[in-house]
């Protein structure tokens, strides 16, 4: 994790790991991309900063907006609920 102007940013796995056991990287990325689609509830929530650099360089993300569209997708009556331990949900 970083520190800018006094906000943390991370990388996805960096921002999953932050946000508890059963996010993952790809799904912050997925909720980044969301936030790109005018049409998604997400839209403009969620900001990518790319820093290039060797190979493919390396994307940041906000935590604190991060944890706000986790908020989001965790009240939806459509998301996904919060597991508090480890262990996948059954299906």
């Amino acid at each position: 994790m970083i520190r800018v102007d006094g906000r943390e940013y991370g990388t996805a796995a960096e921002i999953a790991a932050r946000l508890g056991p059963d996010i993952t990287p790809a799904k912050v990325r997925d909720w980044a991309t969301r936030a790109t689609n005018p049409d998604d509830r997400l839209h403009g929530l969620l900001d990518r900063h790319h820093v290039p650099g060797r190979g493919r360089g390396t994307t940041y993300y906000r935590l604190d907006q991060a944890a706000t569209v986790e908020h989001i997708t965790r009240t939806s009556t459509r998301g996904q609920k919060r597991q508090l331990d480890s262990t996948p949900a059954a299906a």
